[in-house]
């Protein structure tokens, strides 16, 4: 065998792992956003919620925590006047086939005034990439399963939340199938949607956070 053809076999097999090693990563997470473009208009809000990108606020810090580290220089944050607890919220349409994963997850960032953040994700049950909600009843989803989680609102800096799938809760049983079943399949739209509601630790009052990194992974 000639030297040039070694070496462009040698050079073969190494692009071709490092192909593999690619497409291993890339199939690792599904980012749903870390606001790093400095802009959240796929977020739609609800309820007086306002939000703002912001820079980081740990991204000066001299400090070696890790998980501000990894939060970039912007996070989105959130701010808002509770009435009966609530205090509004965002959401985006994702359309992901979530099959794969087992836990969603996201950075989260205390100001110190505690409450809490709902998540709600929604998956397609009647196999048409919309979700069908009933304005009169709160929008209530109608044809699909809504599953739900609590996380608190820690002190202030960053905390990594990461919820395994299982833990999520069914909040409207007679709507969709009851399953867990985030997938493309037979022309299902997937996990169609992601939302964040904002909760206080009073009947009234402020609560704000600031979350990033939001993801999808193993």
């Amino acid at each position: 065998m000639g030297k040039n053809k070694r070496v462009f076999l040698l050079w073969a097999a190494c692009f071709g792992a490092l192909l593999a090693v690619s497409a291993g990563a890339e199939f690792s997470f599904y980012l749903i956003d870390n606001f790093e473009s400095g802009q959240a208009g796929k977020w739609y809000r609800f309820g007086g919620l306002e939000t703002t990108v912001e820079r980081n606020p740990s991204s000066e810090a001299d400090s070696q925590d890790t998980i501000a580290e990894s939060c970039g220089d912007f996070a989105l944050k959130l701010k808002s006047r509770a009435a009966h607890w609530f205090a509004g919220g965002i959401g985006t349409d994702i359309y992901a086939d979530a099959s794969s994963f087992s836990r969603f997850q996201m950075d989260i960032f205390g100001s110190g005034a505690g409450g809490k953040i709902k998540i709600e994700v929604f998956d397609d049950d009647n196999d048409n990439y919309s979700l069908e909600q009933d304005p009169s009843k709160n929008w209530l989803a109608t044809k699909d399963d809504k599953w739900v989680a609590e996380v608190p609102i820690l002190g202030k800096g960053f905390t990594r939340v990461s919820i395994p799938f299982s833990a999520l809760k069914l909040e409207n049983p007679v709507s969709g199938d009851g399953l867990w079943n985030p997938d493309h399949k037979n022309g299902s739209g997937g996990l169609l949607k992601v939302q964040f509601v904002l909760l206080t630790d009073r009947e009234t009052g402020e609560v704000e956070a600031g979350i990033d990194n939001i993801l999808l992974t193993y």
